[in-house]
């Protein structure tokens, strides 16, 4: 076991420095507390530093709030990243996410949620989505959600674009070894007026190394795809992340 967590450790301090160019899409089903009842917190956080020629900074910094009981799962997701360029702050994301689960006796439920997030990386002010949607549990490792979701989104111009969407998903998370878990995240949103030539997508694709009940640290790979970004930005955007998280 010692010899597994040097390796984790090992190849997590490799990772972080490829982050520092890259904002890592924030996975709210990650730490999900599904199936269990009960209030659960939990903290996650990346640093990354470079010295020498050319100072550079960058850190994210996650908080999450479950609150489960017999009828509703309820979550609070709140992220805060910042890159810091010679000493100077020269961008900031902020994001939010609040989620309710209403449950019955069958494997279909029933969602509401909202979201807001500031993300200068991907050159939009602002973002805010509401939806409601289903939640199917597949088995007890994988899911399959659909919603309908209204996007009101600011880009770094003060251009304005709302826009109605269907949002896909789907999640699984299963064991490839002793306290190591595979997680896939997926999802797709066409918008309903133009089903065909606007859509956003995102990918993200997880290693979990549980170092035991309350720490685990993930090597994460995320992929967004925007077919109609904000002016300026580009259509894909990719990173690779280490992240540690504590949950108590």
């Amino acid at each position: 076991m010692l010899q597994q967590l040097n390796k984790v450790f090992v190849l997590a301090l490799t990772m972080i420095g490829v982050n520092a160019h890259a904002t890592a899409i924030i996975n709210i089903e990650d730490l999900r507390k599904e199936g269990e009842i009960g209030l659960y917190h939990s903290v996650s956080g990346s640093v990354d530093a470079s010295r020498g020629n050319r100072d550079r900074d960058y850190y994210t910094f996650t908080y999450r709030i479950d609150n489960n009981s017999d009828t509703v799962d309820s979550f609070l997701v709140l992220s805060q990243s910042e890159r810091k360029y010679i000493g100077n702050v020269i961008d900031e994301s902020n994001f939010f996410h609040g989620r309710l689960v209403f449950k019955n006796k069958s494997n279909l439920h029933y969602e509401l949620f909202a979201q807001s997030s500031e993300n200068p990386f991907r050159n939009y002010r602002q973002r805010e989505v509401t939806g409601l949607g289903l939640r199917y549990l597949i088995n007890d490792h994988a899911r399959f959600g659909m919603a309908f979701i209204n996007e009101d989104e600011e880009d770094l111009n003060m251009i304005n674009t709302k826009t109605d969407r269907l949002s896909i998903y789907f999640y699984d998370d299963f064991e490839v070894g002793e306290n190591i878990h595979f997680n896939t995240t997926i999802y797709v949103q066409p918008s309903v007026d133009d089903f065909s030539d606007d859509i956003k997508s995102s990918a993200i694709f997880a290693f979990d190394f549980e170092v035991n009940e309350r720490v685990t640290i993930s090597l994460q790979y995320s992929r967004f795809n925007d077919n109609a970004p904000p002016l300026n930005a580009d259509k894909i955007d990719e990173s690779i992340s280490t992240k540690f998280s504590w949950s108590f």
